[in-house]
């Protein structure tokens, strides 16, 4: 295997920022080396926390738990579109524009889409206050657009794949068999195609949960 390992995990402690009403990070000490031998902790947390990939059950009724996810969706060649210089709610519009000048349209094999927003543009979702994305949301009409081309996943650098407390790109995407990801960290990623492993923590029976994800460049995997 060859080329250049990327992580865009946003790593999870305390001072992970999460969704408002979300349960906050907690870790503890249960065990010390000092005084048992051996160290072991307790880790308190949502399964919405940090880098995390939604299951339809998040939202609907008999809708797949993230334990049954086919692990095909979650590996695959992404494009990550550069969008860190558009203020505001994202449409289609910018979203379009970037994907031509990616290139991303002449690789048949591109089923997953990174989107890297002005928000991220400095590292992980910042400060707890601005967690509901207000200003820098996806609007419905992206949710179109990714189901139109055919994409299997979609990942954002940000807490939600909506504006605020809408849903309706979460309808849009779990509802037709696209995979949510959101919380990523693409801030030292180049727009352009790589490979994409994306493993979420088996939770059986949750809505979601924590993910290791990497970009792989310039890889020969496959």
């Amino acid at each position: 295997m060859r080329g250049r390992i990327i992580d865009i995990t946003a790593g999870i402690s305390p001072n992970t920022p999460v969704y408002p009403g979300d349960p906050q990070t907690e870790i503890e000490t249960v065990s010390s080396i000092d005084s048992d031998g051996y160290a072991v902790s307790r880790v308190t947390f949502g399964t919405h926390t940090g880098t995390h990939v939604d299951a339809p059950s998040h939202i609907l009724c008999g809708g797949l738990t993230v334990d049954r996810l086919p692990l095909s969706s979650l590996i695959g060649r992404a494009v990550v579109l550069d969008l860190s210089d558009v203020a505001g709610d994202l449409s289609c519009v910018e979203i379009q524009a970037a994907f031509n000048r990616s290139g991303a349209e002449k690789d048949p094999a591109v089923d997953t889409v990174l989107i890297k927003t002005h928000r991220g543009r400095a590292g992980p979702c910042g400060p707890a206050e601005d967690a509901s994305n207000a200003a820098c949301g996806l609007r419905p009409d992206v949710g179109m657009w990714v189901l139109e081309h055919g994409f299997k996943l979609i990942g954002v650098d940000t807490l939600s794949v909506d504006i605020g407390a809408s849903l309706t790109n979460h309808e849009v995407f779990l509802k037709n068999g696209i995979i949510v990801l959101e919380n990523i960290d693409v801030s030292t990623v180049s727009e352009g195609l790589y490979y994409f492993i994306c493993l979420p923590l088996k939770l059986e029976g949750c809505d979601a949960a924590p993910a290791r994800v990497i970009l792989i460049d310039d890889c020969f995997l496959w």
